[in-house]
This record gives structure tokens, C-alpha cells and sequence, in this order.
């Protein structure tokens, strides 16, 4: 009998449009607190970076202070007081934080790497929305002992460039009274209007960990994530500055000694090029030439139990860097699932199989012109076994309309050097921030590949509104039999997808160690092109984060699949053609994670395909010492199906010391009982000036089949970072 998709979504938008009413109807917190102002202050003697403020510009700047509460209690003073003042000279703009706290030995600093966890420690941040376009900007982080944190934010945090780096100093030191930073930011590393008069968004948090409180100088209410440059201050005073034009070329020279199993011992080396050049005041040009990823560290490896391919995030910093412009359709959900992915940029240089392919170059020019957003990327890979010499280009055009809202097209082109090979994508989006809780996304693309006519587009509507109290989301996906983005990620074709959550987000202030109970229900629908359900999830949760940070959650999931085709779930183990009713359940317990001492620990079990499945992840963190953190991540699964039982066991252990702020030494080190493989990745990486790296890294792979086989390489490269001007 056929199963047409009877999707029961009316409950769900009747509670929907209800919720909107009531939105209309009562008192919201305002869409934007009264705006505040704090005045940059030029200095005409120079700033030595030592935290000690003793410059007499310092006491001539009025500080931003007053802070406000987003975490736990919104809107209410911060428990400790911050003071912030601002100084500029014609080469770069400071920040003096004077960061009180009757307790210093309380701090809690769990690391000093680059790029360090913001949630784990105490800290102060910046936010610069330096076009005062109320969507993008800059952001950065620090702890007491100087760890850095730096990233680009596109369209209020939808989408965050976190491997941005550029040239910018700090210097912390903790006192009886708290603590004291200076940070320093030369204007070549920011991009901005080159007009004589600067005015710019700007906002600072402060963390206190031990409390989980987070306090912003514009309160930021908790609905919104902390790049909503929107509810930002300003920043005045400034004149007489400019950008620059900031070229920078980094050349690096590498050589590898490696093995590989069956072969012989082999060495190479070689020498490639990057650069940086500002073109104007807002757009930037990246270059590259005989590209070298040789320094990143390896995935972090899964264990798929799904008949689709598992997504792997990029690490590679080129295609990092800026990649926010080229997002296209997102719904700016955290953790989203990954329907549709125009742009991947793991697809260029990676061969089918997961091994590098050598790049030629490439360039990449991004950056705004008015009320333009703008990506232009072209990548040039060599021919590499039976993957062909393929050019990639990528063209992002993103038009800002209404106050804080956007319309967009993307291009794709994929053509390898073999006559008549190519792939091409076409799209067009639209997101709309109609109200201060309501947002609208949509997209519509669509792919050309010889061979593959008709049928070859793809859509999506998606609607949000979000309070403090209540959430409720909706959207329909639709992807054609023959929609073919090679340079993207699409794990499922020919599907019809309606997908609508709901949650209720109440907070006890009568029980001091609970912060806020969301309980909350998903329902998801897969059809094909005719109708015919294919997936339906129905997910009901209930999450207790508690006021330390930790959290419990439970759930149960109601999952029905239609099997057309047999699936081989492993070898030798294969679920046949048919209709599947599937029934489970999870608990999770995540401790805090800021403590010495912290973990997680989840539990599942129930029906799965024609049989049963249990699940067990384990995770340990350590960190008696900034200098020192562990972790260690065990997974368990035991499948009991008609055609064989089997387990699979993943170990993830990640080892991470820093002797300064410079330089730091890591492992990861990964045991997978479907490969029969232990990896092992050591990496030393020491910043021997800004933006200029030694990196030596040791790879291998080892069977555990007895015979001792492995691949092996150990990789120096340097990198050396020329400031042309």
C-alpha cells in the first residue's frame, strides 16, 4: 500500500501565527536599547602595550562602562564593573579594559592557544561594525593571560569567518583589583569608508565564568547571538584616519619525508606564495600559487550508521577565510542539517577518495562596494591520478535592501580539462528580518551538467520568529532527481522536505541552580517528487541547562523510512527494500565545562531499521593548567539486525599544550573500528613573528590487522610574512 504524505502542520502554524499575534499584541523588550556612545580619544604620544594605562591620553578618555547583563538575568547592572576606554593614533586603534573583580584568584583561564574557546574562560570582547551597516563586523577576544581570538562576522553572525587573522597585539595583566588589558589594532587590518569623519558600531562583553554571566556595554538581549551589530553603541571622534592599502605577501618554503605502504621511503620539497593586497577601502584581494594545506590538522573522524555521506567541515585556511560572503540559503541556524550546500569548498582539491590534490593557485576578491557584498574566487588544481586539471570559479553578488535585509545570486563553474566536463549552479536568495523576532530566508537554484536535463532545480522557504520565551520555525525544501552541484553538498536528490519545530524557553529564578528549561518538538517530512513519504521524524526533547553551564537533556525520536533499494549498512550486513518503523530514546548529562574536571555522557537505545541499536558516547575534558588541556571521546555502538550483529568503537584523543601564546604543541590521536586504524597527528606550531609560522607536523596511519602497514610523513614548512606597505 502506498503511503501518501499526510504532513500535520496545521497545529503547528496555528500555534505559529497565535504566537505571532501575541508578539504584536504584547509588550516586547525594545527592538533596540537607548543607544550609547563612547568617543575615541587621538593620542599624540605613543601607546606601549605593557596594561599598565599610565599614558596621560588614557586619562583624558571617558571610559564605556555600565555594563549590562544578557547572562543570566537580562537587562540587570553586571555584578562587576568594566571600564573601557578608547584611543586612536593615524596608525591604529586602542583599547584600554580595565576589568575589575574582588577575586582574581578566582579567574578561571583554561588556555592560551589562538582562536581559544570564548565560553571556558573569563575574557573581554570587541565587536567593530566599522561601515556602520548595522550586519558585519569584526571581533575580538581575550583572556587574562592573553590568548587571542579574532573573526570576521557576516550578516550578524549568520555565518562566521573564524580563520580570519591580520596583524593585532595584546597585553594583559592581573592585579589585586581584577585585571588590565591593552590591545592594539593597526587600521591596515580593518576595512572601513575612507571618508574624513569615522563613525562605527561598536559593543564590548565582559565574561565571568565562575558565574556564567556574559555583560555587554549595549545590553544584547539573549535571543540574538553576540554579532548583532544591530543592537551595537557607537563609536565617535575619530578623523583623519585611513585604511591603507595593507599588502602583505607571505612566501613559505615545505619539505616532507614520507611512506606510504608498499612504497619506498621518499622526500620532497617545495616553495609557494600568498598575498594580501587591499584593493580600496572595502574590498581585498587573496592570492596564492602552488597552494600548501601540508600544516592542517586532520578530520576528526565519524561513524556513519546512515545510507548518506557524512559531512566533513572545511579546515583548509584559504577557503576559510572570507567564506561567509560565498554562503548562500542558509537559514543561519546553529548545527543545521546540511540539505543543500551550493558552495563546498572541500569539493577543489581533495580527490574522490579523500586525497589531496595538488592546487596550482588561485585568487580570491571580496568585499563590499556601497550596498554591494561581493565573492570572486578562481582555483586551478593539476591533474592528480585519475582526477582531471579542473578550474573553479565562484561569483557572490549579495545587494543590502530594507533595514536588514538582503537579496543575492551565486554562479558556480566547474570545467576539468576533459572536452564536454563540466557543472554549473545558478542561484538567487532573499533574506528578510521583517520584524525585530521574525525572519525570512528562500532560495532558488538551479545546475546545468551535460547529460542530466529537466528536473535540475532546487528551492527552499524557511520562516523563524524567536523571543526570549518562544521559537517556532517552518520551511519547504524541494531538490530535483538531476540537480547535480559537484561543487557542493547535497546527501539526498528527487526529495520534497517540510521541516517545523516549536520550543518554550521558561526561566525559574525561584531555583538557583537551574537557568532555563526547553522542552521542544520537531516534525520532519520527506516525500518524493509525487508524494510518496519516504522519512518522516518526529523528535520531542526537554534540555535543563543549569546556571554552571552544564545541561541535561532527554529525548525520544518516532522515525519511519522507506527502503527502495537494498542498503549495505556494513559488509556482509544489508537492510532490504521496505517499510521501517523505528522507536528511541536518549539522556545526556554535560557537566561544566569551564571546571578542571569536566564531561559529557550519552546514552541511546531502541528500534533500528529490522532491529535494535544501543549507543554510548563518553567524553573526558582535562585542564589542570592554561598551559595543558586533554580530552578523550570514546563511541560505542551495538547494532543486532536479521542479517548479523556488529559494533563499531570510535577513540578521539586530543592532547594540547602551549608553551606561550606563540607556540603550542598538540596530538590527536583517533582509533576506528570500521577502518581497523589508529591515526596519529603531532603538530608544533611556533609564530615566530605576526601572521609567520614554523609548523612541523607528523602524520601516520596504522592498521591494526597485525601486518604493521602504515603510512607515514613528517612536514616542515615555513611561512614568513613580508608587510609591503
Amino acid at each position: 500500500m502506498e503511503l501518501k504524505a499526510q504532513i500535520p502542520l496545521q497545529p503547528l502554524t496555528a500555534a505559529l501565527v497565535l504566537l505571532l499575534g501575541n508578539s504584536f499584541l504584547s509588550a516586547q523588550i525594545p527592538a533596540k536599547p537607548e543607544e550609547r556612545e563612547v568617543f575615541a580619544v587621538r593620542t599624540e604620544t605613543p601607546i606601549k602595550l605593557d596594561a599598565i594605562l599610565d599614558e596621560p591620553a588614557w586619562a583624558r578618555a571617558e571610559p564605556a562602562t555600565d555594563f549590562l547583563q544578557r547572562e543570566p538575568f537580562e537587562g540587570e547592572p553586571a555584578t562587576e564593573k568594566t571600564e573601557i576606554r578608547v584611543l586612536y593614533d593615524d596608525e591604529a586603534i586602542y583599547f584600554g579594559a580595565t576589568v575589575y573583580d574582588p577575586e582574581p584568584d578566582k579567574l578561571i583561564i583554561n588556555t592560551l592557544k589562538q582562536d581559544f574557546s570564548m565560553s571556558e574562560d573569563d575574557g573581554v570582547s570587541f565587536y567593530l561594525d566599522t561601515f556602520n551597516d548595522d550586519r558585519n563586523s569584526y571581533a575580538f577576544f581575550i583572556n587574562p593571560a592573553g590568548a587571542k581570538r579574532e573573526l570576521q562576522a557576516v550578516d550578524e553572525g549568520r555565518e562566521q569567518n573564524v580563520p580570519w587573522e591580520d596583524v593585532w597585539d595584546v597585553k594583559t595583566r592581573i592585579t589585586d583589583e581584577g585585571w588590565l588589558a591593552e590591545v592594539r589594532i593597526p587600521f591596515k587590518s580593518l576595512r572601513f569608508p575612507d571618508t574624513e569623519e569615522q563613525k562605527w558600531g561598536i559593543n564590548f562583553q565582559r565574561r565571568i565564568r565562575r558565574r556564567n554571566e556574559q555583560a555587554f556595554w549595549s545590553l544584547m538581549p539573549r535571543r540574538f547571538i553576540s554579532f548583532n551589530v544591530s543592537y551595537a553603541g557607537n563609536l565617535q571622534g575619530m578623523e583623519g584616519i585611513r585604511p591603507g592599502r595593507n599588502f602583505k605577501v607571505k612566501p613559505f618554503v615545505t619539505g616532507e619525508i614520507r611512506k606510504f605502504r608498499g612504497d619506498d621511503l621518499d622526500s620532497q620539497g617545495d616553495v609557494g606564495l600568498d598575498l594580501k593586497y587591499s584593493l580600496s577601502s572595502g574590498l581585498t584581494l587573496d592570492g596564492t600559487l602552488n597552494t600548501d594545506f601540508s600544516q592542517v590538522e586532520v578530520d576528526e573522524q565519524q561513524i556513519n550508521l546512515t545510507r548518506f555521506s557524512l559531512f566533513f567541515p572545511e579546515k583548509r585556511d584559504f577557503f576559510l577565510e572570507n567564506a561567509g560572503i560565498f554562503t548562500f540559503g542558509s537559514t543561519g541556524q546553529r548545527n543545521a542539517s546540511q540539505d543543500v550546500v551550493l558552495f563546498f569548498s572541500r569539493r577543489i582539491g581533495l580527490s574522490a577518495d579523500g586525497r589531496p590534490q595538488p592546487i596550482l593557485g588561485g585568487a580570491r576578491l571580496t568585499g563590499r562596494v556601497g550596498e554591494y557584498g561581493m565573492g570572486l574566487f578562481n582555483m586551478q588544481t593539476r591533474d592528480f591520478g585519475s582526477s582531471p586539471a579542473t578550474n573553479f570559479t565562484v561569483l557572490r553578488v549579495k545587494r543590502n535592501i530594507l533595514k536588514n535585509s538582503e537579496v543575492g545570486a551565486l554562479f558556480i563553474n566547474k570545467d576539468s580539462n576533459r572536452p564536454g566536463e563540466f557543472n554549473r549552479t545558478f542561484g538567487v536568495d532573499a533574506n528578510f528580518r521583517v520584524w525585530e523576532n521574525f525572519r525570512i530566508s528562500s532560495f532558488l537554484a538551479a545546475t546545468r551538467t551535460p547529460g542530466l536535463e529537466d528536473d535540475d532545480l532546487a528551492g527552499r522557504i524557511w520562516v523563524e520568529w524567536k523571543t526570549n520565551l518562544w521559537e517556532a520555525r517552518t520551511g519547504y525544501l524541494e531538490i530535483g532527481e538531476n540537480f547535480n552541484a559537484e561543487v557542493g553538498f547535497v546527501p539526498r536528490r528527487d526529495v520534497r522536505k517540510s521541516d517545523s519545530s516549536f520550543g518554550w524557553r521558561p526561566r525559574p529564578r525561584s531555583i538557583s541552580w537551574i537557568r532555563e528549561f526547553f522542552p521542544s518538538v520537531r516534525l520532519q517530512y520527506f516525500t518524493d517528487q509525487e508524494g510518496l513519504l519516504v522519512t518522516r521524524t518526529t523528535d520531542f526533547k526537554f534540555q535543563l541547562s543549569l546556571q554552571d553551564g552544564g545541561s541535561l537533556e532527554i529525548g525520544r525520536t518516532l522515525q519511519f523510512e522507506r527502503l527502495e533499494e537494498p542498503f549495505s549498512i556494513r559488509r556482509n550486513v544489508e537492510i532490504a527494500p521496505g517499510d521501517y518503523h523505528f522507536n528511541h530514546w536518549f539522556a545526556a548529562f554535560n557537566s561544566n565545562p569551564s571546571a578542571s574536571v569536566s564531561g559529557r555522557i550519552k546514552y541511546e537505545a531502541g528500534d533500528f531499521w529490522d532491529g535494535a541499536r544501543k549507543g554510548l558516547q563518553l567524553r573526558l575534558d582535562l585542564k589542570p593548567h592554561y598551559r595543558f588541556n586533554a580530552s578523550a571521546q570514546f563511541r560505542w555502538d551495538k547494532l543486532q539486525l536479521q542479517q548479523g550483529d556488529f559494533s563499531s568503537r570510535l577513540v578521539n584523543t586530543r592532547l594540547e599544550y602551549s608553551f606561550s601564546t606563540h607556540m603550542f604543541l598538540s596530538a590527536l590521536i583517533q582509533y576506528n573500528s570500521d577502518l581497523h586504524e589508529v591515526s596519529t597527528n603531532l603538530r608544533f606550531n611556533l609564530i615566530h613573528r605576526p601572521l609567520s609560522d614554523i609548523f612541523i607536523v607528523y602524520n601516520e596511519q596504522r592498521d591494526t590487522f597485525g601486518t604493521g602497514e602504515l603510512d607515514k610523513s613528517l612536514t616542515f614548512k615555513y611561512t614568513h610574512m613580508l608587510d609591503v606597505f
